[in-house]
């Protein structure tokens, strides 16, 4: 149990700082110096989690990776590429409820760290049509955008829990289809379905439903996020390097000038941003150094709590630890499949309680750029997303015990 409770007091730390207006890094900093502290502190943990940071390349390329995303977002926004896809979608769809919904989900197609930043000015748009505060705006954003988490076949996440449970990826991914529909479904009627359609004579967005549909729009708005989409798949590019070849073939096609370019470069390094990346992934090197979820798991499998529900609480408890797929699988996975390999079960309930866990995590990136952008309270903005995650888990439940 006091492995337990050292995951529940930084935990607690965190989100306190959070609350308090603390940067992320400097809060995850923190919570990681707790956790230090809890667990009989010796220098060597510190130092072979720093040396994991810092020499491990991974950390690169998520870095340069989110600099290089960000590149692109001053790309589209500046050269009005974003109000023009806005336009032409409403003169398509007749519907900004369905802009709110459609925009965020199409990039959430694109797997990236921190990738909300692409959806966040398009709900910020089709949210002019409605008085909606900065955190249902967050919530929307970040709820419609992971809503292939556990179906989308180019999550890396996905691919290392196939593998390491020895279940072919389609198998998996046949018996999770469900929670894209349930994630579905529950975020159009909590988020969208009870929104009022714009008033007759009101202002409302730029673009009338009722002018001709402009496909190049489309075309220059989407084009780089499915060339980037088909770098990384079908060319098995590097998500650094394939963001790197859209971004220079952007400035080409918008004739970028030069000072728009230095510009570009001056945006992209959001030092609180990066900060808040790289704290990320110390956190993560600290839960790996000092034991803690192993602990944890270990506190889980001697309860005599059923060996269904041991496996859901690992893999949720990893998904609130580390706020991202690939944590928690890198966490829970091998205790699944020690279990029970090649059991589709076991790794459905692993998967999806991991990704119930990390969406209401404290140090999920794409709700904090979202936080960021649309300027929410932290709090306020989870407490429709932990009901949504609570939606998950019961249909998880129900799923597991009658079918």
């Amino acid at each position: 149990m006091l492995a337990v409770l050292k995951v529940v007091i930084t935990l607690a730390l965190v989100v306190v700082l959070l609350q308090k207006k603390v940067s992320l890094g400097n809060a995850l900093f923190a919570g990681a110096g707790l956790l230090f502290v809890l667990s009989a502190p010796q220098f060597s943990i510190l130092e072979m989690a720093t040396k994991n940071l810092l020499l491990t390349p991974s950390t690169w390329e998520i870095l340069l990776a989110l600099y290089l995303v960000m590149c692109l977002e001053f790309q589209l926004r500046t050269s009005g590429t974003i109000d023009n896809l806005m336009s032409a979608s409403r003169s398509l769809f007749k519907s900004d409820k369905v802009l709110l919904a459609l925009m965020p989900a199409f990039l959430g197609f694109l797997p990236s760290i921190g990738g909300a930043i692409f959806s966040a000015p398009l709900v910020e748009r089709a949210a002019a049509s409605y008085q909606l505060s900065p955190e249902r705006k967050t919530a929307i954003n970040y709820w419609f955008r992971h809503i292939w988490e556990c179906t989308n076949p180019i999550i890396p996440a996905l691919l290392v829990a196939s593998e390491i449970m020895r279940v072919p990826l389609g198998n998996l991914i046949g018996h999770m289809l469900w929670v894209s529909v349930v994630c579905l479904l529950v975020g159009w009627f909590y988020y969208i379905f009870p929104l009022r359609d714009v008033k007759k004579g009101e202002k409302e967005i730029d673009g009338s439903p009722d002018c001709p549909v402009k496909y190049k729009h489309f075309f220059l708005a989407l084009g780089p996020i499915l060339g980037n989409l088909l770098l990384v798949v079908g060319f098995h590019l590097s998500p650094a390097l394939s963001m790197l070849l859209v971004v220079a073939a952007m400035v080409v096609v918008l004739r970028q000038a030069f000072s728009s370019i230095l510009a570009m470069f001056k945006h992209a390094f959001d030092k609180k941003l990066l900060w808040g990346i790289t704290a990320i992934l110390f956190f993560q090197y600290m839960l790996q150094q000092t034991g803690t979820m192993v602990e944890v798991a270990s506190v889980l499998q001697n309860s005599g709590i059923p060996v269904l529900l041991v496996i859901g609480m690992i893999g949720f408890i990893a998904g609130v630890l580390t706020g991202a797929s690939q944590g928690s699988v890198a966490i829970s996975f091998p205790f699944a499949a020690a279990i029970s390999t090649g059991n589709v079960t076991v790794a459905v309930v692993a998967y999806v309680a991991g990704f119930a866990g990390q969406m209401i995590s404290p140090a999920h990136m794409c709700f904090l750029v979202t936080v960021d952008y649309f300027k929410a309270d932290f709090l306020k903005s989870m407490r429709s997303v932990v009901t949504m995650a609570a939606c998950i888990l019961l249909a998880l439940s129900i799923q597991t015990i009658f079918l």
